[in-house]
């Protein structure tokens, strides 16, 4: 299971897309580079904390042989991370915010990082091939875990019967891509 550096890691990651928009609004509105070259920088030296922490987790975490009752796509959460997200933030860095804007914004970004429990499916993972799933099981009762595979269409729950525990809610399929 990961600890809680690597769960802090995985949640910070999601703000990777938030911050490469910012830094391109701000050079469309001030046409420098100064500001956003520090944005990429920061976006990419996350992005390569959290490459090593998935990989590391990949190799390290235990395995789990489980029983699927339910399995669901949540790949269609792109939509709604990309109009609540993405398209706000950019008005941040244009010379006359709304306030309002600025608090609800701020508000959705602690939404995505402070979460103790609820583990929610992760922006570099889907643009590195990676897709979602909520699936529900017989040993825990519990029907919201989390199950980040390679695979883009998993149908069946008996398609799934090992994967990786990375923390509470949140599992790897062990499965090779289809």
């Amino acid at each position: 299971m990961a600890n809680y550096i690597q769960k802090f890691v995985y949640h910070l990651s999601n703000i990777v897309p938030l911050v490469v928009v910012a830094a391109l609004a701000w050079h469309v509105q001030y046409k420098t580079w100064n500001i956003p070259i520090v944005l990429l920088v920061v976006a990419a030296c996350i992005t390569i904390v959290f490459a090593f922490c998935f990989i590391y987790g990949k190799n390290n975490c235990s395995v789990k042989h489980i029983s699927v009752t339910s399995i669901s796509s949540k790949d269609n959460w792109v939509v709604a991370y990309i109009l609540a997200y993405l398209l706000p933030f950019a008005d941040l860095v244009i010379s006359d915010f709304n306030i309002v804007l600025l608090i609800v914004t701020s508000s959705m970004l602690l939404l995505v990082i402070v979460p103790a429990v609820l583990s929610l499916p992760n922006m570099l993972l889907f643009f590195s091939g990676y897709h979602f799933y909520e699936i529900g099981t017989d040993e825990t009762g519990i029907n919201d875990y989390l199950l980040i595979s390679k695979r883009k269409r998993i149908r069946s729950k008996e398609n799934v019967k090992t994967v990786l525990r990375v923390f509470e809610k949140l599992l790897i399929d062990t499965e090779e891509k289809d």
